[in-house]
């Protein structure tokens, strides 16, 4: 089943989609980027509302590849209490670098969903060394959101083998950007764990506009209601399975 995710900037906005029953709140700071890091004070903010059903994921900021703080960025943000700290790769391949990185964090226990952008896309991922290092999950996202959503950027075919190829590896998938209404039943028969929107939910259809309940609770009767939290949960426990393979070995 596909699950719901709505991208929150603020502590209302977070009650406001968790009362209409969303699978993932995801928290960014729109206005700062694709993926802009929400200010820790609110994401400890949302972390600590009383919510034992619903998966709290957070954006880092838009940082390079070969950024010197994204081990910091990642730590700070997992100490603030999301369950999965999302990442970006803002280049056609994940440096040495930030796999070194990535590779340190996972084996701390600390859950990351690497985001890809369709403007960016690189067709050769490995998502097998991406899943041995203790990857969570992947996405497909926009970096630019002026010009077209991610249908008019990948076709529904690239669409597809992206998330086939990322499941057959045993990594969560979802889709995001700028997503409509009309794109939800063609990514639906595509089956990723999750798809994700943020301009859709708010007034006149800005992503830095503020939130607008009937827009949430629209998109929520449009995708059905499913088990993604136990999805969630059964990749985090094979994952720590893995890394403590990894470590005997």
């Amino acid at each position: 089943m596909t699950g719901f995710l709505a991208s929150v900037s603020s502590v209302d906005e977070a009650r406001l989609v968790r009362s209409l029953g969303v699978d993932v709140i995801d928290l960014k700071d729109p206005a700062r980027g694709a993926l802009g890091a929400l200010d820790e004070d609110s994401v400890r903010a949302i972390a600590s509302l009383p919510d034992k059903n619903t998966m709290l994921s957070a954006t880092i900021g838009d940082l390079p590849v070969y950024a010197a703080e994204l081990e910091s960025a990642i730590a700070g943000m997992h100490a603030c209490g999301v369950d999965i700290v999302k990442v970006g790769v803002f280049d056609r391949n994940i440096s040495p670098f930030m796999l070194s990185v990535l590779d340190r964090l996972t084996a701390r226990g600390i859950s990351i969903v690497l985001v890809f952008f369709a403007e960016l896309y690189p067709p050769d991922i490995d998502f097998q060394r991406l899943r041995r290092g203790g990857i969570t999950g992947v996405m497909l996202d926009t970096c630019e959101k002026a010009n077209g959503n991610l249908r008019d950027k990948l076709d529904d075919g690239t669409l597809t083998e992206f998330v086939r190829k990322a499941e057959q590896a045993g990594l969560v998938t979802g889709l995001a950007g700028s997503l409509t209404r009309k794109d939800i039943p063609p990514l639906l028969e595509i089956n990723p764990d999750y798809l994700g929107f943020r301009g859709a939910l708010c007034k006149r259809h800005r992503r830095t506009s503020e939130m607008d309940g009937a827009k949430v609770a629209e998109i929520r009767k449009l995708i059905p209601k499913g088990s993604l939290f136990t999805t969630w949960e059964a990749v985090r426990d094979s994952r720590f399975r893995n890394i403590i393979r990894r470590d005997s070995g």
